[in-house]
């Protein structure tokens, strides 16, 4: 009986170090119809997207002030890829599941548009 206060103590002192503080980016959607979905994306250094699922078939993404940026697929039988994209930069990329981390020490900004 003793173990079981013991245990919620414990889970208590050490659930917040369990939890790492996750910084978000801010994604805002500039435009959406019928064809495309375009998103203003802000990733400050250090922040991420989270594991998300791109639901269109593919996108472009255009880099206002590019960065470094590590890419991790949800299926962790793949490898992470690193980016490392100038200003101006323009990708063309399929859907996929994905976090997106600035690992860069500068702001990233990104144009996206999911072509539906």
């Amino acid at each position: 009986m003793k173990t079981l206060p013991i245990l919620f103590v414990s889970a208590l002192i050490f659930a917040p170090l369990s939890f790492a503080d996750v910084k978000l980016g801010s994604r805002e959607v500039i435009l959406d119809n019928d064809k495309v979905e375009v998103v203003r994306l802000v990733y400050p250094a250090g922040a991420e997207s989270g594991m998300h699922t791109h639901k269109h078939p593919n996108r472009t993404v255009y880099f206002i002030k590019g960065g470094k940026l590590k890419l991790t697929p949800a299926n962790k039988d793949e490898k992470a890829k690193i980016l490392t994209v100038p200003d101006g930069k323009i990708l063309y990329l399929p859907a996929g599941t994905h976090n997106v981390k600035n690992i860069g020490d500068s702001e990233v900004i990104i144009i996206e548009n999911e072509i539906k």
